[in-house]
C-alpha cells in the first residue's frame, strides 16, 4: 500500500535490510524530468532573448527603409498617433505569429520524441509512451506574453517613426 510504504521500508531497512522500490525509481525519473524542464525553460529564455532583439532590428530596419513611405502617408493626412498604431501593430502581429510557430514546433518536437521513445519502448516489450502535454493555459499564456514582447519591441521604433518630419522624410534618400 502506498501510504504504508515509507513506514514499513524504515522498519525493514532498521532490521538491518536494504530496500528498493518503484517509488525510488519515480523519484529519479521526477527529479531528471525537472532538471530538464529547468534546463529547456532557460534555453527558452535565451531563444526569446534573441527573438526580441530579431523583431527590434527588424522594426528599426523596417522604419529606415520606410521612412519615405512615413512621410507620404503623414503628408496626405495620417496623424502620428496612427503610424504608431500601425507599428505596434506589425510588432503585435509578428509576435503573435512567432509565438504559434514556438508552441508548433514545440508540440511537433514533443510527439516526435515520444513516437522514438514509444518505438523504443515497444522493441523492449513495454507500452507506448507519450511525453508531450501543453495544458490549455500555457498555450494562452505564450500567446499573450508573446504579444507583450510584440509591444515591447515596437515601442522604440513606433515612437521614433512618430518624430519623423514628412516634409524630412519625403527628401530622405
Amino acid at each position: 500500500n502506498q501510504e504504508v510504504l515509507s513506514d514499513v521500508r524504515k522498519q525493514v531497512e532498521g532490521m538491518g535490510y536494504v530496500t528498493t522500490s518503484v517509488a525510488d525509481t519515480v523519484t529519479q525519473i521526477n527529479s531528471f524530468f525537472a532538471s530538464a524542464r529547468i534546463i529547456l525553460g532557460l534555453l527558452g529564455m535565451v531563444a526569446l532573448g534573441v527573438a526580441a532583439l530579431g523583431m527590434f532590428n527588424t522594426l528599426t530596419v523596417s522604419l529606415l527603409e520606410r521612412t519615405r513611405e512615413v512621410g507620404l502617408m503623414k503628408a496626405i493626412g495620417m496623424k502620428s498617433v496612427e503610424v504608431q498604431e500601425l507599428f505596434l501593430t506589425e510588432s503585435m502581429v509578428m509576435a503573435f505569429f512567432g509565438g504559434i510557430l514556438g508552441l508548433l514546433v514545440g508540440l511537433i518536437g514533443g510527439k516526435v520524441l515520444g513516437a522514438g521513445l514509444s518505438l523504443l519502448s515497444l522493441f523492449k516489450g513495454a507500452g507506448t509512451i507519450d511525453v508531450s502535454y501543453i495544458p490549455p493555459a500555457f498555450i494562452v499564456a505564450i500567446l499573450i506574453f508573446s504579444l507583450i514582447v510584440g509591444i515591447v519591441t515596437g515601442i522604440y521604433p513606433a515612437r521614433r517613426a512618430t518624430s519623423i518630419s514628412a516634409l524630412n522624410a519625403l527628401r530622405y534618400e
